[in-house]
């Protein structure tokens, strides 16, 4: 490898910078989740000179930390918001269309205990009301099971009052990788908006004696350069941070309650079953979300005042899973079953009565005078209907139906029909080194990338980086380099925790692989020993605080 490829990111980088201090843009989006990447996409499909700052890494706050369902949202029913669950159902389609690498139809079982007949017909009927809202256009209508099979699904049941089961589907996907899919999306416009992290919002400056936004203030964080990007509207997506005292620009039009959600990851032979499970809790829903090799099981609901950044699960939200687990299911599930746990904020719009459970999740726009427009509540499913109507709010109404959106027929990068997808996997199986690897290297792959799958192999050809990064797990050493190169990776953190998922899933929180992956990217970005010394202790430290299995409460 020269010296010119190895510092090619960073060089991509640089001229990234360069744009967002030289060119006046029609408006600049504040934080890098789903929304502000769905922001950028709208606005780059529209012809919009827009750009996109983000003060840590792409989805590295809430969009990372979701349940990884798309779905309409069940318990939204009992709480009567039809209009959300038809919105999120009607999304939930569009998704599975626009990226079908990502996002998977699944089924899930709703075993039913309590009063015969009656408990079995009240949440048949909520089924029912779902399939009629829109859940029969991808899964079919849902079935209902016998008590047999109902453990023919699920053999660790409680049998105890089991009344049976209901079978329905929902979808599945990986919320930091969808993320990056739809940034990447956005950066392959037309448009082609530069999109930078580790750059922080400090401020925005107005015109005098008019008001109005002339400019966002923002920080390099990688230099320490202070920037002026020149704009006449800010997005402000910055979620849970926008509750934060310390926001460069907040404003009392819209009050963000945290919300925070935990999750346990368990191996998937630990809990014996064919499909997903949704036990219903009292004032809620917790799933048994089918990941590859594991069970996702989440999440808990509750107020969060702390500091949004990396937050993590506490042990009482452990305990309470544990409990809600082997209270339905005869499993005996404990601590030591658990790899790993993970927590996220949401960004709720606060009720007049603060409860997090009762709070919507609807979304809100304003839009300020001065020409900052925030966006918050929503949820992961409905993130571009949240895109289009911030970008609608930021235009005004009649530019924004002079130049409506159009994401709602916009195929994500990497998206191809099922056969083609499952062809492009046939052809990387047949590479012996993609083989050995791992047996499902050439699928997960497939599943990751969809048709950039090709060239990450012939990456890891070049670099002589087709072996396994990690003994008996299906992601290839390429992945490291491809996530440099192409996916704004610049910190191990990036790539194992968000680019390939890796970190809550492993038990020593990746101090093995990590020197690896350290040496790879040090090629793509110019690292020394020391430096690599130092990337690797900084991941440790923080791998180990965010995803460790806290202790009882």
């Amino acid at each position: 490898m020269t010296a010119s490829t190895a510092v090619a990111p960073l060089e991509q980088r640089r001229a990234a910078i360069e744009r967002l201090s030289s060119e006046t843009f029609d408006l600049v989006i504040v934080g890098g989740g789903i929304v502000g990447a769905g922001a950028l996409l709208d606005a780059a499909s529209r012809g919009l000179n827009a750009a996109l700052v983000e003060q840590d890494d792409i989805a590295s706050g809430t969009s990372s930390r979701s349940s990884r369902l798309i779905h309409g949202g069940l318990r939204y029913l009992e709480q009567f918001h039809l209009p959300l669950v038809r919105e999120a159902l009607a999304e939930r389609h569009r998704l599975l269309e626009l990226a079908p690498h990502l996002v998977t139809l699944e089924p899930l079982l709703f075993p039913i205990y309590g009063t015969p007949y009656a408990t079995k017909a009240f949440y048949d009927a909520g089924l029912t009301l779902y399939d009629i809202l829109g859940a029969r256009h991808d899964g079919g209508w849902h079935r209902r099971l016998n008590v047999q099979d109902t453990l023919a699904v699920a053999p660790s049941l409680h049998r105890d009052g089991l009344r049976g089961g209901l079978l329905y589907h929902d979808a599945m996907e990986d919320d930091a990788r969808f993320t990056l899919a739809v940034l990447q999306t956005a950066l392959a416009t037309d448009a082609a908006p530069p999109a930078v992290t580790r750059v922080r919002a400090t401020g925005i400056e107005v015109e005098s004696g008019y008001g109005t936004l002339t400019a966002l203030t923002a920080c390099d964080e990688v230099t320490g350069e202070d920037l002026r990007i020149r704009t006449s509207a800010v997005v402000d997506a910055t979620g849970v941070w926008a509750a934060e005292a310390s926001h460069p620009f907040s404003s009392p039009s819209m009050r963000i309650l945290p919300s925070r959600g935990a999750h346990l990851i368990v191996p998937r032979a630990r809990i014996p079953a064919t499909a997903g499970l949704t036990i219903r809790v009292p004032g809620k829903i917790v799933f048994l979300v089918p990941w590859p090799d594991f069970w996702l099981i989440g999440t808990t609901d509750a107020p969060f005042d702390g500091p949004p950044d990396r937050p993590s699960a506490d042990g009482w939200e452990v305990d309470k899973l544990l409990a809600t687990v082997n209270a339905t299911l005869d499993v005996g599930l404990v601590r030591s079953d658990i790899v790993g746990t993970y927590a996220g904020l949401r960004p709720l719009i606060a009720p007049s009565g603060g409860s997090t459970v009762k709070a919507s999740r609807e979304h809100r726009v304003t839009a300020e005078p001065n020409g900052v427009v925030r966006i918050g509540g929503g949820k992961y499913t409905t993130y571009r209907v949240m895109a289009r109507d911030v970008v609608d709010a930021a235009l005004g109404r009649v530019v924004a139906r002079q130049r409506p959106s159009t994401t709602a027929d916009h195929r994500l990068i990497g998206a191809a029909d099922r056969p083609a997808l499952d062809r492009i996997a046939a052809e990387l199986a047949s590479i012996a080194e993609v083989a050995t690897a791992h047996p499902e290297a050439a699928t997960r792959l497939v599943a990751r990338h969809g048709t950039q799958a090709p060239a990450v192999v012939v990456v890891g050809a070049d670099l002589d980086l087709l072996r396994p990064l990690v003994a008996g797990r299906p992601f290839l050493e390429a992945e490291v380099a491809w996530a440099v190169r192409h996916e704004l990776a610049l910190s191990i953190d990036d790539v194992l925790s968000r680019r390939l998922r890796l970190t809550p899933e492993l038990a020593d929180r990746g101090e093995e692989v990590a020197p690896r992956v350290a040496s790879i990217m040090a090629a793509e970005l110019g690292w020394g020993e020391a430096r690599q010394a130092l990337e690797v202790e900084s991941f440790l430290d923080t791998a180990r605080r965010e995803y460790a299995v806290a202790p009882p409460a």
